[in-house]
């Protein structure tokens, strides 16, 4: 199954329990690359609630309990962490590639003087 095809049946209906969805990617270890396909998996659920441009300080609480219920569903954590813009900051968003932890690797962005910061892990089992 595509990204999309199992991004289209995970937003067809509300998240499940943690664990109770099996995601296979073939990325053949490679750990940027299944970052990449969360940030895909990320965006596509957000442009599916709102219309892109997707405006982080826009997301309702409710919807990002629901993003992150659904991350859980199939065995991933998504955190997403707000502070104020450094007076010097410098976009490092290509920075990931050079990780081999799937929760060392990060995506930032900006709005309104806030700084925005993804990364993903993943969830222990019971």
């Amino acid at each position: 199954m595509s990204v999309q095809g199992f991004l289209d049946a995970l937003i067809a209906e509300e998240p499940k329990a943690p664990h109770s969805i099996q995601l296979e990617v073939d990325t053949g270890g490679d750990m940027p690359a299944l970052f990449e396909v969360l940030l895909t998996i990320m965006t596509g659920i957000l442009s599916s609630w709102y219309q892109p441009p997707i405006n982080l300080s826009n997301v309702q609480p409710s919807d990002l309990a629901k993003l992150i219920a659904y991350f859980a569903s199939f065995g991933y954590g998504i955190h997403l962490d707000i502070t104020e813009i450094p007076r010097v900051y410098r976009s490092r968003n290509r920075d990931y590639l050079q990780q081999r932890v799937l929760s060392d690797m990060t995506f930032q962005m900006t709005n309104h003087g806030e700084l925005y910061t993804v990364h993903f892990s993943i969830l222990p089992t019971a």
